[in-house]
């Protein structure tokens, strides 16, 4: 299940909202995890994977990603590993397509009317794709190759090279992407969505 919610940071200092952007994760976190498994969060344990991918050291059962951007934080949780991007749409330079896409990846940017969100679209499924795999950054983005020939509001789909699915959704001001490689429930829980 997906949690978004919105804070307000406009007047914190660069170091009080990185601290206030973690509580606040951690806060929608618990939320998240208390309503999906009927778990506190705060009894349980976070430790770091080999590449920094967070996980529950006592309950390797549940899975979870965190994910800032702007005045937006994204959790979700589920029973299989998982990534969360979200993404303010913002511009984007030409040297930041050339190096992270593909051909036919930057061959859908050029054809959409909205080549910034085309981008930030493709980089938040990539960005999804590496945390759910626990790679980081060791994992290079132009290797991860989305096909999106059309996009809308929303996209869906299964990866070609493993088992597993994406889910993309355009909320106009962000982009949100989850990956899950395994069953997951792409839900967005509405009533904190944007609060």
């Amino acid at each position: 299940m997906i949690y978004i919610k919105k804070y307000d940071y406009s007047n914190l200092k660069h170091g009080e909202r990185k601290k206030s952007e973690t509580v606040n994760g951690r806060e929608l976190l618990k939320t998240a995890v208390l309503r999906e498994f009927g778990v506190d969060s705060d009894t349980l344990t976070i430790a770091k994977g080999e590449h920094g991918k967070p996980y529950f050291s006592d309950r390797e059962d549940i899975f979870f990603n965190i994910s800032h951007s702007g005045d937006f934080v994204a959790v979700a949780v589920g029973e299989c590993s998982l990534g969360i991007d979200i993404q303010v749409v913002r511009s984007v330079r030409e040297r930041m397509i050339d190096k992270l896409c593909n051909n036919d990846e930057k061959q859908f940017i050029s054809n959409c009317f909205d080549k910034d969100k085309a981008f930030i679209i493709l980089w938040s499924l990539k960005e999804s794709y590496i945390k759910a795999i626990g790679k980081g950054m060791s994992f290079s983005m132009s290797d991860i190759n989305f096909k999106l020939e059309y996009f809308k509001d929303e996209a869906e789909g299964g990866f070609s090279n493993r088992s597993g699915r994406y889910f993309v959704r355009d909320y106009g001001e962000f982009v949100l992407a989850v990956c899950a490689l395994g069953e997951f429930n792409f839900g967005v829980e509405e009533d904190l969505c944007l609060q």
